[in-house]
Order: C-alpha cells, then structure tokens, then sequence
C-alpha cells in the first residue's frame, strides 16, 4: 500500500479564492473524503465579508452538484 506522500490518499483539503469583478473577496473551504465504497462526501464553506457574494457562489455549487448548468 502506498502513502499519502506518494499519492495515494482518501482526502483533499483546498482553500480557494476569488475577487468578484465589483472588488468583493470571497474564501471557500473545501473539504472531500473518498468513502470505501468509492463515493465522495465533504463539505464545502464559503466565507465573504458580504452576505450577497458567498449567498450566489453558494446557489451556484448547490446547482452543479444536482447536475444543472
């Protein structure tokens, strides 16, 4: 079995960033466990200063993950 430093790991853990085009900052924290069954499950955390940005960056990733465009 190989280790995490050689690839091989059931976890990921980002922190992304993104500037809107009105200049408003926005941090999400994601969060991904890969099950023994194979599917995947974690959580996703989107923190802004402002309630507009993380409330549409939200909407946007509940509507991929049910398959939308």
């Amino acid at each position: 079995m190989m280790s995490a430093l050689e690839g091989e790991c059931g976890f990921l853990a980002a922190n992304l960033y993104a500037k809107s085009v009105f200049g408003e900052d926005a941090l999400v924290n994601v969060s991904i466990e890969k099950q023994t069954d194979g599917k995947l499950s974690g959580y996703i955390r989107i923190r802004s200063k402002t309630q507009g940005i993380a409330l549409s960056l939200g909407d946007k990733i509940t509507l991929k993950q049910k398959g939308g465009s």
